[in-house]
């Protein structure tokens, strides 16, 4: 930048641009007045409000947000990729108060799409030497039927897409300076659109930056050494600063709902006549594959009469990722599934509109640069061509505007969708840390409420969760599983007649009642049974023959074995004497040796300390944490330390420092060599 001319002025104006078009698009979320909207409900506010929420308050408290205590009985946040914990430009949410206003994460998807258009007209007037090519392709790709549909409600799709054209911007520089240390940018960013937190949106992201990384080190014949190195460094920089987030990700993912996705799950697509969205807006209703009749137009002319290496590239992308978009309606997806690594993972295979749109937008800036090229040439008048080519970008915001603003738009209930109401004043006054209710998705915000509401919860709401919880709820007599889980109220639709049960708020739609089934924190069982694996542990547990307050079932022999107690021995005592959410401590006296068994979801990462020593400890019910103990006095405490968080983020710690090495050393040496000459 040239900080004498004022030209570094020249990016802050067009960014506040974009900023501007994309606050009228979204025009009713930030005026007050009786026509101001929210985002719509969804998962924006069952799933990623609820998820911003606490990883805002975890950050604010000095933890980082690894563990979630409130959700699914407790889940590993850092593994879940919607909770997204260290994506860099979400750290922000922290300097509020908890819980966030709803009207700052709304305002953080608005500003994302500042920087799409801003990313993408950085990349575009890079490749074609025109400002307002650059501009018209911003305008088409931050406003246009993909990024302000449906990612917008589902952030995480937004977060990963935005930085595509980064990549793209950084890799045209480190090839324009021929300098193979320059890719470390592009990796930096795509690291970035790892921690993001959309595996399948980076997946696309990452299948389009090194097809064209290897196209332009071809088309600028760099070498077959300097092409190999750019993608050893890209692709090691983009694992080594994302591995913060896909370490613990793939710990989770293996045992998730989603590991035995089948063809059927994933092949679905866009029908053939929804293929009529790209020359013509769906009005009312979602349109990603429209990207405003001016830019395809435009797009169509730039394949037609430009004859550049290039745009072959950009119509090939086009080409390929609207075929892949079909899914199974298509022949191209099912050959990629079969042969192309990460196809067969993921559903949804409409988000290709992504790549297509992008595609599409890049061919638009290039037909727009040509056509205004092609004009100066006849001589026409530059400031007739100003301003029509701005009367153009005015005209295809217009056409964008009115074919999206106000879909992903809804009013809000009057008293918000996580109100304090008085069945939560109820349950803050009730609550203890170590219990858990059983909210049955019913309040407002549906499963994840609790994490705004901070009330540990049975049940949630996200892709990635432990399946083998899913499968226990599901086989589990619910009165047993209520006790296991030391569930203390259950809010319910349902009209319950039980002994054990006690209505203590009735609203009509929904009552609260108070449980009294013996649930405990923390109880000791004398005897085990051993069983084979999971399926046969969650298959004993559910024999209601069994009575788990005496019976441990376990999957390994403990060591030492339980005992039974006989009178003459003294009175057991176990309390839990702390908890905080990836830590828990317990004081136990055993007459006799015994399973300590604790209403705590088991999963990776957690260690077990007896008196300060660490112990193995031992799955029981084919769910919670347990350890095997000899008879005496023990302190336990458990510690939340997962090996693939703390690995990966240490990870992405030393590949920022050898990023930053990378750019900073090189002017240290120029410092120090300014400085001998001074001397001289």
């Amino acid at each position: 930048m040239n900080f004498a001319n004022g030209k570094w002025l020249k990016p802050i104006w067009v960014f506040a641009f974009f900023l501007m078009i994309s606050m009228i698009l979204f025009w009713q979320v930030w005026v007050p007045g009786p026509e101001q909207l929210d985002f719509a409900y969804g998962d924006f506010i069952e799933q990623y409000y609820p998820m911003r929420v606490f990883v805002a308050g975890e950050w604010r408290s000095g933890r980082a947000p690894l563990w979630d205590p409130y959700t699914f009985s407790g889940e590993p946040a850092a593994g879940a990729s919607l909770f997204a914990p260290f994506y860099p430009l979400g750290l922000w949410h922290s300097v509020f108060p908890p819980p966030m206003p709803l009207k700052a994460l709304e305002f953080d998807a608005i500003l994302h799409l500042a920087l799409a258009g801003f990313f993408t007209y950085l990349f575009v007037r890079s490749r074609v030497k025109d400002e307002l090519a650059g501009v018209f392709a911003g305008v088409a790709f931050a406003a246009g039927g993909y990024l302000s549909s449906y990612p917008v409600l589902q952030l995480t799709i937004l977060y990963t897409a935005i930085w595509l054209p980064l990549v793209l911007y950084f890799i045209e520089q480190a090839i324009r300076r021929r300098s193979f240390w320059f890719m470390a940018l592009p990796g930096l960013v795509m690291g970035i659109s790892i921690l993001a937190g959309h595996p399948q949106i980076f997946l696309y992201l990452a299948y389009l930056s090194f097809p064209y990384l290897l196209f332009r080190i071809w088309r600028e014949r760099l070498g077959g050494r300097f092409m190999a190195a750019s993608l050893l460094l890209v692709g090691g920089i983009a694992v080594g600063f994302g591995a913060a987030h896909w370490l613990p990700g793939i710990e989770l993912l293996q045992l998730s709902p989603r590991a035995h996705l089948s063809y059927a799950d994933v092949a679905n697509g866009f029908s053939l006549p929804e293929l009529w969205g790209i020359v013509r807006a769906n009005y009312g209703e979602w349109s990603p594959l429209y990207v405003g009749v001016f830019a395809w137009g435009l797009a169509v002319a730039c394949i037609i009469f430009v004859r550049k290496a290039e745009v072959w590239f950009w119509t090939v992308v086009a080409g390929v990722t609207l075929l892949l978009a079909l899914g199974g309606n298509g022949f191209l997806f099912p050959v990629f599934y079969r042969f192309v690594p990460g196809f067969s993972l993921f559903r949804s295979q409409e988000r290709l509109a992504y790549l297509f749109s992008f595609a599409m937008v890049v061919l638009a800036g290039m037909g727009f640069a040509a056509i205004r090229r092609w004009i100066t040439r006849i001589q026409a008048s530059p400031l007739k061509i100003q301003l029509a080519s701005i009367l153009i970008i005015g005209l295809l915001f217009l056409d964008l505007f009115l074919a999206n603003n106000g879909l992903v738009l809804a009013p809000s209930p009057p008293q918000g969708y996580f109100p304090e109401t008085a069945m939560v004043d109820y349950l803050h006054n009730v609550s203890l840390p170590d219990w858990r209710m059983s909210s049955e998705g019913l309040w407002l915000g549906d499963g994840n409420a609790a994490l705004v509401y901070r009330l540990r919860d049975v049940v949630g709401s996200s892709p990635l969760h432990i399946e083998r919880y899913d499968r226990f709820i599901e086989s589990v007599p619910e009165i047993r599983w209520l006790a296991m889980l030391n569930v203390q109220h259950i809010l319910t639709a349902r009209h319950l007649e039980h002994g054990a049960l006690k209505l203590v708020q009735d609203e009509g739609d929904k009552r609260l009642y108070q449980v009294f089934l013996g649930g405990a924190p923390v109880w000791i069982a004398h005897y085990y049974q051993r069983v084979a694996d999971v399926d046969a542990a969650i298959a004993a547990t559910a024999d209601t023959a069994l009575d788990f307050k005496q019976v441990a079932v376990l999957e390994q022999s403990p060591l030492p074995a339980p005992q039974p107690l006989s009178d003459a021995d003294e009175p057991e005592t176990l309390r839990l004497t702390h908890f905080e959410p990836q830590y828990l401590e317990a004081e136990a006296s055993l007459a006799r040796p015994g399973i300590v068994v604790f209403s705590e979801i088991d999963y990776p990462g957690w260690r077990a300390f007896v008196n300060g020593s660490e112990v193995p400890h031992l799955r029981a019910y084919g769910i919670l944490r347990a350890v095997a103990l000899p008879a005496g006095q023990w302190r336990i405490v458990w510690r939340y330390q997962p090996w693939a968080a703390w690995l990966g983020m240490a990870t992405s710690l030393a590949t920022l420092l050898f990023v930053l090495l990378i750019f900073i050393a090189p002017l240290v040496k120029k410092t120090n060599g300014r400085a001998e000459d001074d001397v001289i």
